[in-house]
């Protein structure tokens, strides 16, 4: 897709084609940004001004020889040393078919210590047929060394105002529809096509029954909710493990935005900046318990997120988040 029909980021835009027109796009980029914001496209359109026109078609498809996306990989979801020395040997051999060669890693924070250094190698010596670009939302959990070598490029999120007008004439949502996709989607098009594609997430309506719950009263019912949980996600993880941790990552920004909107209704803010507006009567019902300060929440949540990434089991991990608020 051309630059110009990308959504969001004109900064980011404005930099990429000056590069291009100055033909000075340097052989390490860095984009970073929080999650579902367009680093992704941004790269791949990149790929396209450095491969030329006639790749657009596979580029598109993800089908082109010359273009190398790398993923986090396993339970643990992290690089593999190697993976990238696969891929250090595939930057060394000319390009198949365009001028040059696109590596780009996918959350490039989940790299190992051995492959954030076997990956520093080839950056210090690139070659000249080939581009890599890195994408994060977590700049500083990349080695320094690999910082200080990219050209730095920006990301932030998407304008609600936008993200409706994306809903509205590409995905033929309702002026109502889009508004409150968009407003859920907090500026991130990942989320807003996930939410247009699935509107009904299997987790969500008892993650809100746990969410209501009153502890440690209710301590028998969390834990037939946290089982059923945790069927849901297994489930999810033997289909596909990137997107099992995309769900994780999504419920647990759920849950902080249940806090977050406790908080809101309090101090009487307007009904309509609540994230969980469509469970605005057990969020009433939840004041009527001890909201713990939002430090705590996302302090514990963070605590939360590394146990489940580290492939900690759902039901331990949340637990032990519920019983420490």
């Amino acid at each position: 897709m051309p630059l110009s029909n990308l959504i969001g980021n004109p900064e980011a835009k404005l930099a990429i084609e000056k590069m291009v027109a100055a033909s000075a796009v340097p052989s390490t980029l860095l984009f970073y940004g929080p999650d579902g914001v367009g680093k992704s496209a941004f790269a791949l359109a990149l790929a396209e001004q450095l491969m030329g026109p006639k790749s657009s078609f596979k580029l598109k498809a993800r089908s082109h020889p010359d273009l190398h996306m790398l993923s986090p990989e396993g339970k643990s979801g992290t690089h593999k040393i190697e993976s990238i020395r696969k891929l250090l040997d595939e930057a060394a051999l000319p390009p198949y078919e365009a001028p040059v060669k696109v590596f780009v890693i996918e959350n490039a924070h989940q790299m190992l210590p051995t492959s954030s250094n076997a990956l520093l190698k080839i950056l210090e010596e690139p070659f000249s047929h080939s581009y890599f670009v890195l994408l994060t939302d977590s700049l500083d959990s990349i080695l320094p060394t690999i910082v200080s070598r990219c050209r730095k490029i920006s990301f932030f999120p998407i304008p609600q105002a936008e993200i409706e007008k994306l809903l509205e004439e590409r995905w033929n949502k309702s002026s109502q529809e889009a508004r409150r996709i968009a407003f859920l989607s907090h500026g991130s098009l990942a989320k807003a096509k996930q939410l247009s594609d699935h509107p009904k997430i299997a987790w969500k309506e008892p993650l809100i029954t746990l969410l209501s719950l009153h502890l440690p009263r209710d301590y028998p019912q969390m834990g037939k909710i946290l089982g059923e949980l945790e069927g849901l996600f297994d489930s999810e993880e033997e289909a596909e493990v990137s997107n099992f941790l995309n769900q994780i990552d999504l419920l647990l920004e759920e849950i902080v935005m249940w806090y977050r909107d406790l908080h809101l209704l309090r101090e009487g803010v307007a009904t309509e900046y609540l994230y969980h507006l469509d469970h605005l009567e057990s969020l009433r019902l939840a004041l009527s318990q001890k909201v713990p300060p939002l430090e705590v929440v996302l302090e514990q949540m963070a605590t939360a997120r590394l146990a489940l990434h580290r492939s900690v089991h759902l039901r331990s991990s949340l637990e032990h988040f519920f019983l420490a608020l």
